[in-house]
């Protein structure tokens, strides 16, 4: 087992994955500011205020970052590296069936950090009086919603993740690895 775990680590293309997820994370950290300031803006301009501080806007949003994005382009970034790398020997349609497949990993990341955030909250909101089958009865209803919630956030992220899965083959067409880049799929 301590061989397969060095294997895995040792594994090259940590750092185009790591960039391809890099640029996913800050396209769609900069789409989700946007969004946010947009709507804000939307809402003073209909109400004359919005009653939310700056501070809460931005805290917020911070929120809305390590529970959304941030998972789901960790999630991009183990798929790029470790199951479905991208390789310059690979067909178009390869490429975008990966990128596909590194969707689906980062909603699943996601979907992992919505019910640990959930969890944490109804724990949170009654430490003393924690009931185990008031919190994880209610958890099995909102996973659902959580893995629906995820799964339509990939629906929207998903042609983040095809570009930059598109730039990062043609990147590494002109800049090909010193070592071949392969991955768990590749393996099977």
């Amino acid at each position: 087992m301590p061989d397969a775990i060095t294997k895995a680590i040792t594994r090259p293309g940590v750092g185009p994955a790591f960039c391809a997820a890099l640029g996913v994370f800050a396209l769609l950290l900069v789409s989700s500011f946007l969004r946010s300031t947009l709507g804000t803006l939307s809402a003073i301009a209909q109400s004359g205020t919005a009653g939310l501080s700056p501070l809460q806007i931005w805290a917020g949003q911070l929120v809305d970052s390590l529970t959304g994005p941030l998972p789901f382009a960790v999630g991009v970034f183990l798929c790029f590296w470790q199951l479905a790398p991208i390789a310059p020997v690979l067909r178009l349609a390869h490429v975008v069936t990966r990128s596909v497949l590194a969707a689906l990993l980062g909603a699943a990341a996601m979907w992992i950090v919505f019910v640990i955030v959930q969890l944490g909250s109804d724990i949170a909101a009654a430490p003393f009086s924690f009931h185990a089958q008031r919190v994880f009865g209610s958890l099995g209803a909102d996973a659902v919603g959580f893995l629906f919630s995820a799964l339509g956030a990939m629906v929207g992220y998903l042609p983040s993740v095809a570009l930059a899965a598109i730039l990062l083959w043609g990147w590494l067409q002109r800049h090909p690895p010193a070592r071949p880049v392969h991955g768990a799929l590749d393996e099977v």
